[in-house]
């Protein structure tokens, strides 16, 4: 299981390196992050909202004003139908009125029913204007599609701004006006003779109709807030709730990633640890034939070159004193190879007395003599040095022994600043059966595997051998060789 702690503390890392962010609540989530959901229904809905409450307001004000129109144009088709009709009549016979009807029309709009008209105009039915309050445009012909519909008997209304050529002297009042054209009926029938036009003071109904778009405009708003409130409060919810799930995906995600990276370093760590310990077995099972090689398998070869020395015959005896000892050292080494792997007889002794001890233990088995010269080594080598070391001295004399007929044995051991040199020779003729040699070393044993013990423990080996000369294993080991 892993540490709580340790992964805690990697996810972040490894999202950092994955470019994502963790926030100050510790989710995980996108580094280049966009609007988020609330935000953006806001907008769309503020946008959405406006130009409805815009468009609505506008449609409310246009079918009120058309309403109100209509009203108005109803209530100027009647007035002049009532008061301009009587006076009009002489168009049924003329193209002009008479000076009296003229006078009584100027006497009408002087009166009280002049303070509703800011403007009064009759038409004929082909546009020709015949009366109006500003006398300078009678005569004039301005055609319009009021003018048509009002002959047809349909009466019309609109707001005006006297924008028309034909008021151009009462654009200056810059004043909204109510326009209305009706038409004007010959008496007793439905003949139309002429087209009355009428201006009254529009700015009331203009008021009435701003008002009227505010006041509809105020009633969508209030009516729409509380649901666009009541969405947003929803939609946010839902985006928190997305948010916090899309946290939790990315947070998984980056979980995954990691735990996928561990499990592949793991999976690698797991790989070099059983190669590790294939390579341990391996160097195990040299290191036992080593073992084997140079302890009891030497101790037997003497002990063979003992019972088959010819000169033992010769002098009447076939039993050596020597045998016997021989016997149980061979014994001995073998229950220290099986039980521990290691030289228990090295447990406690210095590194000097170490080598003593392979010497002396040479010079007790071949009966012969070994010349020595031993340095002060440091006290506190370690093991392994220390075994090679003796593993050197006994193979180079049983190595001396046997090819070099015991002639010049001698070992030699220094100090170094870094390291420590050994040297073992002898006198004879040299390694006369090269073949033996390279039979051993295929097999790992004898001098190559000396020379796998030296490099196991990062030290150089060499093996100088002339004939008629003698041999010579030279050797350096690090002085300050630690196992890992």
């Amino acid at each position: 299981m892993l540490n709580r702690t340790v992964f805690s503390d990697a996810v972040p890392r490894f999202a950092q390196r994955h470019k994502t962010m963790i926030g100050p609540s510790g989710k995980i989530g996108s580094m280049t992050a966009s609007p988020g959901l609330a935000r953006r229904f806001l907008l769309a809905a503020a946008t959405t909202i406006a130009v409805s409450m815009g468009l609505l307001a506008m449609a409310i004000s246009q079918r009120i004003e058309a309403s109100m129109m209509r009203t108005a144009t109803e209530e100027g088709a009647r007035f002049t139908e009532v008061f301009l009709g009587p006076l009009a009549q002489d168009l049924a016979i003329s193209r002009s009125l008479s000076p009296e009807s003229m006078k009584k029309l100027d006497d009408l709009l002087a009166g009280k029913s002049g303070e509703r008209m800011i403007l009064v105009k009759i038409w004929l039915p082909d546009a020709t204007l015949v009366y109006s309050t500003n006398k300078e445009t009678i005569g004039g012909r301005f055609p319009s599609h009021h003018i048509a519909a009002a002959v047809e008997g349909k009466a019309t209304g609109e707001f005006d701004y006297l924008q028309d050529v034909e008021n151009a002297a009462e654009k200056l009042l810059h004043t909204p006006l109510v326009e209305i054209y009706a038409p004007l009926f010959r008496t007793g029938t439905q003949e139309v003779i002429a087209v009355g036009e009428v201006y009254t003071d529009g700015r009331t109904l203009a008021a009435d109709l701003a008002s009227i778009r505010f006041t509809s405009a105020g009633i969508v708003g209030a009516v729409t807030a509380p649901m666009m409130l009541i969405l947003f409060l929803m939609v946010r919810g839902a985006s928190n709730l997305v948010n916090g799930y899309q946290s939790t995906l990315i947070q998984n995600v980056v979980e995954a990633k990691y735990l996928a990276a561990q499990n592949d370093r793991l999976r690698r760590l797991a790989d070099d640890a059983r190669l590790e310990a294939a390579d341990s077995n391996e160097n195990l099972l040299a290191r036992i034939g080593q073992d084997l090689h140079d302890g009891p398998i030497q101790l037997v070869s003497l002990l063979m070159l003992k019972v088959t020395d010819p000169t033992a015959t010769r002098g009447g005896s076939a039993h050596d004193p020597a045998i016997e000892p021989l016997t149980r050292r061979i014994l001995t080494e073998l229950r220290n190879i099986s039980t521990g792997l290691v030289l228990p007889e090295l447990e406690g002794l210095t590194p000097n007395e170490t080598i003593r001890l392979a010497v002396q233990n040479h010079e007790e088995a071949t009966g012969t003599t070994v010349s020595s010269q031993i340095g002060d080594l440091p006290a506190d080598l370690a093991r392994p040095v220390t075994i090679c070391l003796y593993r050197i001295v006994q193979e180079g004399l049983n190595n001396a022994f046997h090819h070099g007929k015991a002639i010049g044995q001698r070992v030699e051991v220094w100090a170094e600043a870094q390291s420590i040199a050994i040297v073992v020779s002898d006198s004879g003729p040299g390694v006369v059966d090269s073949r033996r040699e390279s039979s051993r070393s295929r097999t790992g044993l004898g001098i190559a595997g000396l020379r796998n013990r030296v490099e196991a423990l990062k030290g150089t080996f060499e093996l100088i051998s002339q004939r008629g000369i003698g041999t010579q294993i030279r050797a350096k080991l690090p002085a300050t060789f630690t196992v890992n």
